[in-house]
């Protein structure tokens, strides 16, 4: 009885963010008004300027790499020397689940609905370099003991954010592809947590502090996205207006997520050996 009401709190977060996923998908991907305001934040990132853009691109061809050997290496070396076999199987698996849901759902399951608010009908949801980005990041955390995940939620947050926000940069993804990829990420986080409990990790003492500077991030930039919106969903019929506006409000939206999912990922593993 006490492992399934452990387990209860992962497994109520992988329904939520699965739901909000769908819901994702739907609003940004499938209506006129959700592909109005993500087009208009692609749009307001083409004009930053060009050297930015350049090397922007020249990360994200490499990060694919980065993140999967980096993160693979680091799981298993941080794993390996923590003696945690089991949060290196569950951080892998974890990962390599999300990262094919992520290409099966862009290429197999979704579509993007034609509405008349681009003429681009290529399906970008979830962004792959963004899944990859953040599911390194979720691995490292995983195997790393409860003293040190604070760290990691912080430093790999921080690395899949950039990947987010440059994806948008560089005109290779649109807002909601991003904040999909992190939902996706914590979907299966939140099942390997599932599974750890079921394979009996033990308990440990609750070290991980708060990161209430990330939940400081977290809100502020989600009431900048959020003020955007409101601009960019009250002005929908003037096409081609506050394009810089969307962009920040897409960015800041790719930041509270991100920072969200960090702050409370450290803490949903808090107890969790």
């Amino acid at each position: 009885m006490t492992a399934r009401l452990r387990m209860r709190p992962f497994a109520v977060v992988a329904v939520v963010l699965a739901a909000a996923f769908v819901a994702t998908y739907l609003f940004f991907v499938r209506t006129y008004v959700g592909q109005i305001v993500d087009e208009r934040a692609f749009n307001g990132a083409a004009d930053q300027h060009a050297l930015i853009q350049r090397l922007s691109a020249v990360v994200l061809r490499n990060v694919a790499w980065i993140a999967i050997g980096g993160g693979v290496i680091l799981t298993l070396l941080i794993g390996g020397l923590n003696r945690r076999p089991k949060h290196i199987v569950a951080a892998l698996v974890a990962g390599a689940a999300a990262l094919g849901m992520a290409e099966l759902s862009k290429y197999v399951f979704l579509s993007r609905a034609q509405t008349g608010a681009t003429d681009v009908f290529n399906n970008s949801f979830p962004s792959g370099h963004a899944t990859v980005a953040a599911a390194a990041a979720f691995a490292v955390f995983l195997v790393s003991t409860p003293r040190w995940r604070p760290l990691a939620a912080v430093l790999g947050g921080g690395f899949a954010m950039l990947t987010g926000v440059l994806a948008v940069i560089s005109q290779w993804h649109r807002p909601s592809d991003v904040v999909a990829a992190f939902m996706l990420v914590g979907v299966c986080g939140s099942l390997a947590g599932v599974a750890l409990i079921a394979w009996r990790v033990p308990t440990a003492p609750e070290q991980a502090g708060p990161l209430r500077a990330m939940w400081w991030i977290a809100g502020v930039s989600a009431l900048v996205s959020l003020a955007a919106f409101i601009l960019i969903y009250v002005s929908v019929q003037d096409h081609g207006s506050h394009l810089q506006v969307a962009y920040a409000g897409g960015s800041t939206a790719i930041v509270a997520v991100g920072s969200g999912f960090a702050a409370a990922g450290n803490r949903l593993f808090r107890r969790l050996a």
